[in-house]
This record gives C-alpha cells, structure tokens and sequence, in this order.
C-alpha cells in the first residue's frame, strides 16, 4: 500500500462516509444544498456547498443550523446571549422577528460555510440530484468504492519485514475501522435536535393562532419526521410532552400531542422538545435503556457493533503488506 492510497483511505473514512452516512439520514455533515431561494445570489437553490463542522461562525458568517426540525442555511446577523440572529441574504426581515422564532442556540449549529475569497464554494445545481428518488444509489457506490479500496488495499503477498519503524496494512485496517466507526457515532449524534413551540400568553387569547388565554390548559401537536432514508429510532423528550420512544421509516412522521399550561404573566414563551435519533441496529427496549444510563451510550455500543463487524471481516481480506514509516518521518 503506497503513502498516496493511505492518504485516500483517510480521506475516503474521514470525510466521505461520514458525509454519506449523514446524506442517508437526512443530516449534512460536511455536505449539503439549499432547497430554497432564501440566501439567493449568495447559494442559489440545490448549489452543493461545504461546511466546516470545527467553526459556529460568527457574525457575516453563513451558518448551517436547525431552526424548529428543519435544516437551514443564512447568514448570521447578530449574536445575543440567547443565541444567533439569522437572516437569508434573500430575506427582509430576520428568522426571529416578531417571534416567529427563537434565537437560535450555539448547540444546534452544525458548522460554518466555507469559502474562497468570501464567496461560498459550491457546485451548481448538483443538488437536484441528491433530492432525486434515486439518489440513494450514489450513497450505495461511494460506499461499496470505499469497500474495494480498504479490501483491495491489503490483498497482497507478504513482503519482508523492513527493519526499523513499520505498521502492517492489517493494523491500518482496523485503525480506519475505528475511524469509521466513529464517524458513523458523530454522524448520528449530530442528529439529534430540538423543536421550538413558541406561544403568547395574552387576554387576547384565540384572536390569533399560538395565542392562549392566560392559566388555560390548550394541546398542541409536534410533528416529529425522519428526514432520513433509513429507518430510525426516536426518541422524544420535553416538559410538554410525555418521554416516548417509537421508530420510523424513512420519510416518515408521526404528530405528537403536547399539554401546555399556560402561565399567568402574559408574555411571549418558548418550550423545547428534545429529539434524540438511534440507528435501528439495537432492540427497541435495549436503546431506551442505554439511553437512560447516557443518550450516548446507544450510539458508543452501535459503534462497537460496526467495528467490531468490519474486525471480523479482517481475516478474509488476505496477507498484510508491511509499511515503513521511514516514508512519513525519518
């Protein structure tokens, strides 16, 4: 295995799986498009742009954020203690005047646009192929291309073992395993959100949609959906809300009913669900106890599921080819 075809296997692990990974779950990683007009000329729609997940960006930055369950991407335009201020470069107003909705929290911006000299760097269009019905085939080839260029990397005839410093394909193997493993665990805890509901207490009660009478108990529904093309399991959690859990396919949604109780002081509210997403890879009942111990905990052992599946493949992908890292450093 050359320097050059470790370099790519990185790569291929590092950023295109993940990305893949988050395509299938309706989640951008360090890819992703506009579906609207709203950041028009900046991003027009269905141009593919790149985000930096290491940066939350900053105000005159664009930002990648969820915005009530939806994934949006504007430009930052102010920052207060509750949180961004975001404005589409195509929009009049701000995403939060007039309480339409609230500041959005650091936590749910997933990274920053890269750019060149200011401007975006994007592929035109490319888009409206990742929405078509049959995109999931590009997802399936960059993934089955990865297969061929971890396995075919180390089926090759033993070499003689080279004194000094080496690593055997074998152990590189498993080390982008873990790597893969991990970014699959990223990938899925980047899912996860939160959906606003934002409601008026007021002696103006029912005159307007959101508007509630001051110490009235009203129901409001919450539409959960999974935006991604594989089932997945959720679950759901929040004051106005009872903690459930329940799986969905691909596409799908399901409404939930929540209870508000309204308070006495008359001003404007916000309730937070939390939605926490698993791949279907475990039992039902063995998430939600993993969950109870740590929301983490399901994804760490799906993890090790996917790893230690890719170890077992380990045996059959032939004789290791030995490595000098004299090539790397002297």
């Amino acid at each position: 295995m050359r320097v050059s075809d470790i370099l790519i296997s990185l790569l291929l692990v590092g950023i295109v799986v993940p990305s893949v990974v988050g395509f299938l779950m309706g989640r951008p990683v360090f890819v992703s498009y506009a579906y609207s007009d709203s950041m028009v000329p900046t991003i027009n729609r269905w141009d593919v742009f790149f985000i930096n997940p290491l940066s939350k960006g900053e105000v005159g930055d664009i930002i990648v954020f969820n915005l009530s369950g939806r994934w949006t991407v504007h430009r930052v335009y102010a920052i207060t203690e509750e949180g961004y201020i975001t404005k589409g470069d195509n929009n009049v107003a701000t995403d939060q005047q007039d309480g339409k909705n609230p500041p959005v929290p650091r936590d749910q911006v997933i990274g920053k646009v890269i750019t060149l000299g200011g401007k975006p760097v994007k592929i035109p269009k490319l888009g409206m192929y990742l929405r078509s019905s049959n995109s999931q085939y590009l997802a399936i080839t960059l993934v089955v291309i990865g297969g061929i260029m971890l396995g075919t990397g180390n089926k090759v005839k033993r070499k003689k073992r080279r004194r000094g410093k080496v690593i055997d394909t074998g152990t590189l193997y498993l080390m982008l395993s873990a790597l893969l493993a991990f970014g699959i665990v990223f990938a899925g805890s980047t899912l996860w959100g939160e959906i606003s509901v934002t409601y008026v207490s007021t002696l103006g009660g029912g005159q307007r949609e959101g508007w509630y009478l001051p110490g009235s108990v009203v129901e409001e529904n919450v539409t959960i959906k999974n935006y991604a093309r594989i089932p997945m399991v959720f679950i759901v959690k929040g004051k106005i809300v009872n903690d459930t859990i329940f799986k969905l396919g691909g596409g799908e949604e399901r409404v939930i009913k929540g209870i508000i109780h309204v308070p006495e002081e008359t001003r404007v509210y916000t309730e937070r669900v939390n939605v926490y997403s698993y791949y279907p890879l475990l039992p039902t009942g063995t998430i939600e106890r993993a969950y109870s111990i740590n929301p983490y905990l399901p994804l760490i052992i799906e993890g090790l599921l996917v790893f230690l599946a890719l170890a077992m493949i380990k045996p059959f992908l032939g004789e290791p080819e030995y490595i000098s890292l004299g090539r790397f450093w002297k």
